[in-house]
Formats: structure tokens, sequence, C-alpha cells
């Protein structure tokens, strides 16, 4: 952590989503810098209708940057599997689970803002979509992620974007992943709608970025509309979960000046709905119960 004293306000995340069937378990492992050198690490974990805080001490946390691996006290986060033992009055967390190849993204999803020095939160993909195994046990229940999917992304910086919003999915029919991200960007004292999305199908990667000239036409808790050349994505989300009942929102700890002391909404199963078309043509159109959400609007 010694590299890391000279900054004022910053923070770090990962976030590690294993779904398995009806259930699905969000692990986001990161610190938080003061602006004094103090430096707090924490778990925060989602599964189904539930979310806690895990506070760690400095000592605890181990960071290998370059390889994504992140060690905090018997937990461990990394891009072949995690390994947890986490015991509070809110929580009883233990077992391992280990990750298949992970699929990366061909470059840096920032693009050319990933160089750029003043932009509050910098965002990276890690893995969009991998096979899960192992088991846990989580409040006295077995959870089985054999057969299971996996997704990895990071964040850094001082905070959040004031207003964003961000879906993700790999639990489709066919073999696909879909990441988007809508959020208003800093930038020489004014802000800007900026996006950054992902979509890989059979085997294909397509992608709508600011920075390749795309275009948000619809932002809403039911649908996203971006426009990019030819191509259209369009993503319409239901009012109901997976098993047809009103959606129900975590609350979420998120950073405001390197601080976790914001709060912002996501949701998981979602039923959603994505189309890809380049011009007149359709390249798919397809449904899931399994949709990820998480906003601030």
């Amino acid at each position: 952590m010694a590299d890391m004293k000279n900054k004022e306000k910053f923070f770090a995340g990962w976030y590690f989503k294993l779904q398995s069937g009806d259930t699905v378990l969000a692990l986001i492992p990161g610190l938080s810098m003061d602006g004094t050198g103090n430096v707090y690490p924490f778990i925060q974990v989602i599964w189904n209708e539930q979310a806690c805080w895990v506070d760690f001490k400095e000592e605890d946390l181990l960071i290998d940057w370059n390889q994504k691996r992140i060690i905090l006290d018997d937990n461990i986060f990394s891009r072949r599997g995690v390994r947890l033992n986490i015991k509070t009055d809110d929580i009883s967390l233990k077992g391992i689970i280990r990750f298949g190849p992970i699929t990366p993204i061909r470059y840096p999803i920032m693009g050319p803002f990933q160089i750029m020095p003043f932009m509050e939160c910098k965002h990276e993909i890690i893995s969009m979509s991998h096979r899960l195994s192992g088991k846990v046990k989580l409040n006295g229940a077995v959870v089985d992620f054999v057969g299971g999917l996996g997704y990895i992304e990071g964040d850094k910086g001082k905070s959040f974007p004031e207003s964003y919003l961000w879906l993700q999915c790999n639990s489709f029919s066919e073999n696909a992943s879909v990441m988007v991200s809508i959020a208003k960007i800093p930038w020489l004292g004014f802000r800007f709608e900026g996006c950054i999305g992902v979509i890989m199908y059979q085997g294909k990667e397509y992608r709508f970025a600011t920075y390749l000239g795309a275009r948000v036409v619809s932002k809403r808790e039911t649908a996203v509309i971006i426009k990019q050349g030819a191509y259209i994505l369009k993503v319409f989300l239901s009012n109901q979960n997976r098993k047809g009942e009103k959606r129900f929102s975590h609350q979420l700890l998120a950073p405001s000046q390197g601080e976790m002391s914001r709060f912002v909404k996501e949701e998981h199963l979602l039923r959603g709905r994505f189309l890809l078309y380049k011009g007149e043509n359709m390249i798919f159109d397809l449904s899931s119960s399994s949709v990820s959400f998480e906003y601030d609007l």
C-alpha cells in the first residue's frame, strides 16, 4: 500500500458477480482513502434480497494491481476464483468458487479516456463471462455454483459519476454477454453524457462508446437505447423480476471524494430484452431473466 500514500482522496473497488439459477452473489472488495493517508478496506456482499458491509483493518489488505488479486484477511479475490471466510453479526460466508477461463475484451473499455488524469472514475472490464465451480455456505445454507456464470469489473478514482446507470447480463439462451453504462462525465468545467458498452455475441465483440461516436437516445429505468453509426442497441427492462414479483433494489455504498458515503441502488434477476441492429438488419433479439442493474438517476 505504500505506493498509494501520496494520493489525496481515492477509492478502488472490484465487482465479482457470481450467479447460479435464482441465486446471485455479488462481492465488492475495495478500499477508500480519506486524504490523510488512512486506508479503509471493506467488502460489500449482496445476495438475493440482502446486503451487508464488512470493514477490515489496513494491515488485512494486500493488492497485486497487475494481477487483479485482492487479499482481505482470509478472503482472496482473483481472476482464478475467490476464497471466502467472513463471519459477522450480519453474515456468515465461507467457501471456494473457482473460475473457468475468463473473457477479457480487446482493449480497455475507457479507450483514450483511460489515460486522462482528470477523470473522477476509471472503469475496467476484467471478464465478461466465465464458468463457475464450487460451493459456499451462506448463513448456514449451502449454495452450489457448479455450472454458474461469473463477471468481473473494477473501478478506481475519487467518485462515481453524479448520475449514472449500469446494466449487465451474461445469461442468455445463446452465447452472449452484455455490459452497458451511461453517466454524466466532467470535462473542463462542464459535464457531458457519456456511454460505454460491450456486447460479446457468438464470439464477436461489439463496442459502443462516446469516443467511437455513440449517442444515447433514451435512458430510463426501463429502457436504454444507444446509436453508433449504423448500429443501434436497445435494452428494455420489465417492472418485474424473474419470479414475476415487483422489482426490489439494494442500497449500496458508493464513493464520493474518496469516501464511501453515498448510496446507490442495485437490482438483480430482472427480466430484460436486448436487441442489436445494424441498419435494418437485426443481429439478435435476446431475452433474459438474469439482468443486473445499478443506478443513481
